[in-house]
């Protein structure tokens, strides 16, 4: 699901746990910028962990440019607009 600032992959799985894995680009910045965008996903993550709870699967969350400068509302409300459509529709593993 792409977004302003993240693009959001989600792959069901049937598995017990919620796995996360955040990808930043050199196309996003320098180290400096691509490990604050990072964090700030990640501190996302971590703040609204409990809407995950019973969702057994993976998300993958590519950083987008501006993502590290833009202000926290507007990558809240980015974040859940890319999570809510990507918990709608996950993809199935291969087989």
């Amino acid at each position: 699901m792409v977004g302003r600032y993240l693009v959001v992959f989600a792959l069901a799985s049937g598995g017990e746990m919620c796995r996360v894995g955040i990808t930043a680009s050199r196309k996003v910045g320098g180290a400096v910028v691509r490990n604050r965008a990072r964090r700030r996903v990640r501190e996302l993550f971590r703040s609204r962990w409990e809407a995950l709870r019973g969702w057994h699967g993976d998300f993958v969350v590519n950083v987008r440019r501006g993502c590290d400068v833009v202000g926290w509302q507007e990558l809240t409300e980015d974040f859940e607009r890319c999570m809510k459509r990507a918990k709608a529709a996950p993809r199935s593993p291969a087989s």
